[in-house]
């Protein structure tokens, strides 16, 4: 599980300070996924999708009923600070989420594509631990945030003259989760995400296709308090190869970086006044998978991820298992 780690660090190097509450929380997203973050002397990102989605995420099938379920797992390896730097904490809070997303592709057509919604609704397996000293408590209500997305897909068309399917959606993720203030981690972020995302999947062959999801990310102040995330940028690539019918391997990354400085009441120089010279984050993940996709429609793609080049994050390793099922075949 994603976890900031200068929030880390000044969380167990301060008291917590009259303005803000010292808080972890667990961040679910809009496609997700899910974060568990320590809001000390400022606050963190909301989850987003890291991997979830990448070999053929441009891809729809014909309007209907559609359900995808995704399970990460998140291990911490170590916590980076704002400069990139090993903070050599003992500090781990890892995390197992299964989101489960259910699509309703319509028949209408809107700007020449297929009209459709979506609702996310995830559940996770919080826990922490050091190895040190004492670990943060963990609330063990395991409803996340739930996000809501309009899209229009656009199927069956060309790109240079290749086969070319892609989508662009609006979403917003509700601060639904379950949170007491009583406990340090909780599934909710207590926050509103505003996202966007075009995704495509372009294919040069039959054998070979690559797929991007490029995704803008604004939020809200955290509910009740002065602290707001800045706003950031994450996408997911692949390059996938049949080896036979149905089943290919793929080279697969995400990458994830914080746009503006975090802000409180207004004030984008807030914390570097506290003595946090740069509050944004930023993770590159990189890996290898397989998919396998039948001629009904069923797509299931196994990968694991290997974070680099973090910067006021946790590293770590994120196995992830997708099932995409047409409901109505």
């Amino acid at each position: 599980m994603d976890l900031t780690n200068k929030r880390i660090f000044n969380y167990y190097k301060f008291n917590q300070s009259p303005y803000q509450k010292s808080v972890i929380n667990f961040f679910t997203l809009l496609m997700l996924f899910l974060t568990a973050a320590v809001s000390a002397q400022h606050p963190v990102l909301p989850a987003t999708n890291l991997g979830t989605s990448n070999v053929f995420d441009g891809f729809a099938g014909k309007p209907g009923f559609v359900y995808q379920g995704y399970a990460q797992l998140f291990q911490t390896r170590k916590l980076t600070g704002d400069h990139g730097q090993n903070l050599h904490s003992d500090l781990k809070i890892n995390s197992l989420v299964q989101l489960n997303q259910f699509i309703y592709l319509t028949p209408l057509k809107v700007f020449g594509g297929n009209l459709s919604f979506t609702v996310l609704v995830p559940v996770v397996q919080l826990s922490s631990s050091n190895s040190t000293g004492s670990s943060p408590s963990v609330n063990p209500g395991a409803l996340g945030d739930i996000t809501q997305g309009t899209a229009v897909q656009w199927s069956g068309k060309k790109l240079f003259g290749k086969p070319f399917s892609h989508r662009a959606e609006l979403a917003v993720t509700f601060p639904l989760g379950s949170y007491d203030e009583n406990y340090a981690i909780n599934a909710s972020a207590r926050i509103y995400t505003f996202s966007t995302y075009h995704t495509f999947t372009l294919m040069f062959s039959d054998k070979f296709s690559i797929s991007s999801r490029n995704q803008f990310n604004y939020n809200t102040r955290i509910l009740g308090e002065l602290a707001k995330p800045g706003a950031f940028y994450n996408g997911n690539y692949s390059v996938d190869y049949a080896i036979v019918p149905g089943l290919r391997v793929a080279a697969v990354g995400y990458f994830l970086a914080q746009l503006n400085q975090d802000t409180y009441d207004g004030n984008s120089n807030y914390y570097q006044e506290q003595g946090i010279s740069d509050t944004r984050e930023k993770v590159f993940g990189y890996g290898a998978g397989v998919a396998y996709f039948a001629k009904s429609g069923t797509l299931i793609e196994l990968k694991t991820f290997f974070e680099t080049a973090s910067k006021n994050r946790a590293e770590g390793y994120r196995p992830t298992l997708r099932i995409l099922v047409p409901l109505n075949l």
